[in-house]
């Protein structure tokens, strides 16, 4: 299940940021008037169509995977917030349809019209993002409803199950990461293609490209790096036990240090550097704030301090995507252009594809295992919520074989089909 919901993160990204680089590109070429912005935004149009169909299948993968393995799961959840499931695929249509409408009238709608198709595209996308997440804050905060005897949630308040204390915080955090990786990657890309010496012609345009790119990726890093300080705080508030485990913080104490490094053993966080204060001050803007840990929790609640490395590589991961391209635009800003443009600015400016996208993955790692052993914090654990049919459990294996073969579907398909001649044959 880790993998297939790794693989899926992988389409989401560009199933939720990509229509909003797409629309915002077509629309600038419009209103300035440059030919080739809109024809980027058709290129790139071309692979949000491949990846929306992968994204789609292994979408629809995953749904006959909870069906199969958690049965226990779906009965909890369907009554608080089953309703963000059908608006999540309500919003997903949506996308859907106007997808079609938007690739097919590129060539018959005026400019501007054809760029109004891009909106409820963008719309859809976001939508489906903001609802699906919204069950995932609900599993981390549970709200909304009363037991019943069976065990099960009845008298729901939806809008109370949907909108709780961790959805702002997850809602927002998460879609700010997959914009922020969907432009780093696209950002790499380009800087691939400028390196490469067949497309030496284009190298004006991609340098254009690239600094646009680089301009958006740190806008986003940076918005997402802020949400994510709020995230520290919410934790504080209402996961102490998450925050505490990714801390390796055992006793509640004021001025917590902030750990960086270490290796887990033993039940503890050794040879780490500790920062005296500073997870107090996260916590709570202040140096002697006190941060609970995780004694606070019974034994068989406390989740694994694995996740502490999640928290650091993500957190390493977000700063190196805001100081790198800071570095290449500050260099650009000083009139340093050949330093800017040399191989090992441009390599490591194309690392911050890969970064983006591990910061993303280790941020849902955390969220995800933080809240172990329960899937629904405080009421349904992971161990009850699984199928207790083992044919089905062995029958898994098939997943990841699929998952990876359609991932190398998906890579043939997208070099086959980009095609940046359109774009160079555009006047400027």
């Amino acid at each position: 299940m880790g993998d297939s919901l790794a693989f899926h993160l992988l389409f989401i990204i560009f199933g939720v940021a990509l229509p909003l680089l797409i629309s915002g590109t077509e629309l600038y070429g419009i209103v300035r008037h440059r030919p080739k912005a809109r024809a980027l935004a058709r290129t790139w149009s071309k692979a949000l169509v491949i990846l929306f169909v992968v994204g789609a299948v292994s979408g629809t993968v995953i749904s006959l995977q909870f069906n199969l393995f958690w049965p226990r799961f779906l009965e909890f959840i369907n009554k608080p917030v089953g309703l963000a499931f059908a608006l999540e695929g309500t919003f997903f249509m949506i996308e859907a349809v106007f997808l079609s409408v938007y690739m097919l009238s590129w060539d018959r709608f005026k400019p501007f019209y054809h760029w109004l198709c891009s909106v409820p595209v963008v719309i859809g996308s976001m939508g489906s993002a903001v609802f699906i997440t919204t069950v995932n804050a609900f599993m981390n905060q549970p709200r909304g409803f009363l037991l019943g005897q069976d065990g099960n949630p009845i008298e729901s308040n939806t809008f109370q199950a949907m909108f709780n204390p961790a959805t702002y915080t997850t809602v927002v955090h998460s879609i700010l990461a997959y914009i922020t990786a969907c432009a780093f990657v696209f950002l790499s890309i380009y800087i691939w293609l400028y390196l490469k010496k067949k497309h030496k012609a284009d190298r004006p345009w991609f340098k254009q490209v690239i600094v646009a790119l680089a301009i958006v990726g740190l806008v986003f890093g940076i918005l997402t790096a802020i949400v994510g300080d709020q995230s520290g705080k919410y934790l504080a508030k209402h996961e102490p036990y998450k925050l505490a485990a990714a801390e390796g913080l055992m006793e509640t104490q004021r001025n917590a240090p902030l750990t960086i490094g270490g290796i887990v053993k033993d039940g503890e966080i050794k040879y780490g550097i500790e920062i005296p204060s500073l997870l107090s001050f996260l916590a709570a803007n202040n140096f002697g704030a006190e941060v609970k840990g995780l004694n606070e929790f019974p034994e068989d609640e406390r989740p694994s301090l694995v996740v502490h490395y999640f928290f650091d590589g993500m957190v390493l991961c977000g700063i190196l995507i805001v100081l790198i391209p800071s570095l290449f635009l500050g260099l650009l800003v000083f009139k340093k252009r050949r330093a800017a443009y040399s191989k090992p600015m441009l390599i490591a400016l194309m690392s911050c594809g890969v970064l983006a996208v591990f910061a993303t993955m280790f941020g849902w790692l955390l969220t995800e295992l933080g809240r172990q052993p329960y899937i629904v914090h405080g009421y349904l654990k992971v161990a009850d919520a699984l199928t207790t049919n083992q044919a089905v459990i062995k029958f898994g294996f098939i997943f990841p074989l699929f998952f990876l073969t359609l991932l190398v579907l998906a890579v043939v398909i997208l070099r086959k089909t980009m095609n940046h001649q359109a774009v160079r044959d555009v006047d400027a």
